[in-house]
């Protein structure tokens, strides 16, 4: 029997061993290898190995299957570059197959071998941005302008001096996903290829490349009679396909030329794997593929567009096995058929709005004068001004935030690359920064070069260009942008605010991607457009990702899990971590004083703060009125506090928990249910192309 083949990583190490090759060649398969990390038993994270003698820990990967040590607890699949932020203080142990030598790799020196060279191009925009960091974005967005870059497109950033000068201080970014061009894929010889490479790499959502095969021929193994077989792969059945010839598996008997509608009625009971063995092989579901097909074919106008049910995501499992306990009201729904994804995200927006409602007519009084204006059990309905429920700018920017995620929806229709919304709702909000009393000349900043007034449909509406106390950050943010054109973003940054007005805005990114991980970022993204301490975009991307697992029937405790998860990815989050492990934690207790929400949570001024009561208020009780009365009956940001928690109980028990009589008064009560419809038409499998759309959410 032959030796096994070697990998690319494998043959630089016995390269190096040999004497043959510089340990620069090790280094540089490394960062772009497929490996096996050892992880925790139930999660993706790192096993950090301290060993004798070795001053720094370290962190073991694996070259294949058959590398791994019995003793690992788990595996995840990673490259080089995914681990990089991990090994600023640790070294990287490699485990080989066979009997190739392992090695071990110092963390420093990974991290020095992945820096971007700097080229005559970043240095002229160093002398623009002195004394800060300078991202570099990845090979395959240089030609692109920074603006339209997402933010996980960057590979790292390097320091500014304050004379201009591009320093040789650098640092990875945790969230870059290395390109396919980066990881050395081969040129795609198809449409069809290039965005199975791109989903391969995390630069394209499930949902796009479900519309792309949909779209597309493919090779098709099929039997000598030409039937499609069913193979099993676990406990699934597949049909299996191939983007080119060239990855046809060996046991293929023959193959044909098919598209998704020839194997239509297979789809309702096998998945399909194209370029089985492949880097860029890609499992799909056949009952998304079917329901995608279907929408497609039917093409309905946007009003009678229904939205495809979101598929259940896996609940994380636990860190320790829990004991058994009593069934939860949170997780479940007896006597009636729990909400479906889409009236859980309509309700998400309505109940937010709803708690931004209750808590706007209470925001700068503290517990004691709620009392003595509402009775001792404080504020219990909202209250009417002109016969409404006024909303504040919280909604309003809630608003703007959902539009622009919808028009950024569309332009990554037209240019499926374009996959970052944070331009997009950057210029949503200086149409909203239009609407208090800013003319559009100044307000609009580049895009008011575009046009002579702000477009689309959502600023046509009058009641939006109401003066709601809108928040000095954001005011002052927004103008700044005006002047500047840069985006504010993690990097960089434009004060050091962690006020909650990035996180009262940030549920609507939960409708941006299936993935939760690019929900986190789309937040976080948008939330730093205006506030640049950790703690105020932090909060939004946990936020975001709550609702968009409890839209997806994901048990609410499930659900603040994974958020806590992605969160610990993220720099600067141990204050956030803190204070939402305690609101977790002050839930056990039940509804508590007022006075003790401010003792322990603070008051929600800071986005921290504002995450934690929302969310608290939802976890300590069992429906969504008294989860937002609650939130807003203490001494601090009572509309703030009540927009979260009603985006989360909202998300949790769906738009029929709202309390009707107050939906009757709640001011723009339409506007709020038509928009959110409108993103589930969006974000639907098929999405309307006719012109009107594109009036009504024009993409450029």
């Amino acid at each position: 029997m032959g030796r096994p083949e070697l990998s690319a990583l494998e043959q630089a190490i016995e390269r190096y061993a040999g004497q043959q090759a510089p340990i620069e060649d090790v280094y540089r398969e490394f960062l772009v290898a497929r490996l096996l990390l050892i992880s925790s038993p139930d999660s993706p994270d790192p096993v950090m190995f301290n060993i004798k003698d070795q001053p720094k820990q370290q962190i073991w990967v694996c070259t294949g299957k058959d590398a791994v040590p019995d003793f690992a607890p788990g595996t995840a699949p990673v490259n080089g570059y995914q681990i990089l932020p991990l090994l600023e203080e640790r070294n990287v142990h490699i485990v080989t197959s066979g009997d190739v030598h392992d090695l071990m790799l110092i963390g420093e020196r990974a991290i020095q071998h992945s820096a971007p060279g700097i080229t005559d191009a970043l240095r002229t925009e160093g002398t623009q941005q002195p004394s800060t960091w300078l991202a570099v974005p990845d090979r395959m967005y240089r030609e692109q302008s920074r603006e339209k870059t997402p933010e996980y497109g960057f590979v790292g950033e390097y320091w500014v001096d304050e004379s201009g000068t591009v320093t040789s201080k650098y640092r990875p970014n945790p969230g870059y996903r290395p390109s396919p061009v980066t990881l050395g894929f081969p040129q795609p010889e198809s449409r069809l290829e290039k965005f199975l490479h791109l989903h391969a790499t995390g630069q394209v959502a499930d949902e796009l490349l479900v519309s792309v095969v949909n779209q597309s021929e493919f090779a098709l193994v099929v039997e000598e009679g030409g039937a499609a077989p069913l193979f099993p792969l676990g406990e699934k059945r597949v049909i299996v396909a191939a983007s080119g010839v060239k990855y046809l598996p060996d046991f293929a008997k023959g193959a044909a030329k098919a598209n998704t509608a020839a194997i239509k009625l297979l789809l309702a009971e096998a998945d399909l794997v194209i370029d089985l063995g492949a880097r860029h092989q890609a499992h799909i579901s056949g009952t998304r593929l079917l329901a995608a097909l279907e929408s497609q074919a039917e093409q309905p106008g946007a009003e009678q567009v229904q939205p495809e049910a979101q598929p259940q995501a896996a609940p994380a499992p636990p860190r320790q096995p829990a004991p058994v306990k009593p069934p939860d009201p949170h997780e479940r729904f007896i006597g009636s058929k729990p909400p479906d994804p889409h009236e859980r995200f309509i309700g998400s927006m309505l109940a937010g709005a709803m708690g931004d409602a209750l808590g706007y007519a209470v925001e700068f009084h503290d517990i004691g004068m709620i009392r003595q204006n509402h009775g001792d059990a404080g504020l219990t309905a909202p209250v009417l001004r002109d016969g409404v429920a006024q909303i504040s700018d919280d909604t309003q920017m809630m608003l703007f935030t959902l539009e622009g995620l919808i028009r950024a929806h569309v332009a990554r229709r037209i240019n499926p690359t374009d996959n970052d919304p944070v331009p997009e709702v950057q210029h949503a909000y200086q149409r909203w920064f239009h609407t208090q009393n800013q003319p559009w000349a100044q307000a609009g900043g580049p895009y008011a070069r575009h046009l002579q007034q702000p477009d689309g449909w959502l600023i046509t509406h009058p009641e939006l260009f109401s003066l709601r106390a809108p928040g000095n950050t954001c005011m002052s943010a927004l103008a700044k942008f005006a002047q500047t054109h840069q985006h504010a973003n993690p990097q960089f940054k434009i004060n050091d605010s962690k006020g909650c007005g990035g996180v009262m805005r940030a549920a609507p990114a939960a409708v941006w991607s299936n993935d939760p991980a690019e929900v986190f970022y789309a937040a976080v993204g948008t939330a730093a457009l205006t506030h640049s301490h950790p703690s105020g975009y932090l909060s939004a991307g946990v936020l975001a990702v709550i609702v968009h697992q409890l839209i997806r029937d994901v048990p609410v405790r499930e659900s603040v899990r994974m958020a806590r998860d992605l969160l610990l990815r993220w720099r600067g989050h141990e204050e956030q971590l803190q204070f939402l492990d305690a609101a977790v934690e002050l839930a056990k207790q039940g509804a508590v004083t007022p006075e003790e929400i401010k003792d322990t949570l603070g008051q929600g001024w800071v986005g921290e703060e504002a995450l934690a009561i929302g969310l608290y208020a939802v976890l300590a009780t069992d429906n969504l009125r008294d989860a937002l009365l609650l939130s807003v009956n203490h001494s601090g940001d009572s509309d703030s506090t009540g927009i979260v928690c009603g985006n989360i109980a909202g998300a949790l028990h769906g738009a029929r928990a709202v309390p009707q009589e107050w939906l009757a008064s709640l001011e723009l009560r339409e506007l709020v249910e038509t928009l959110a419809k409108d993103a589930l038409v969006e974000f639907s499998p098929g999405p309307p192309t006719d012109p009107g759309w594109t009036r009504r959410y024009p993409a450029w």
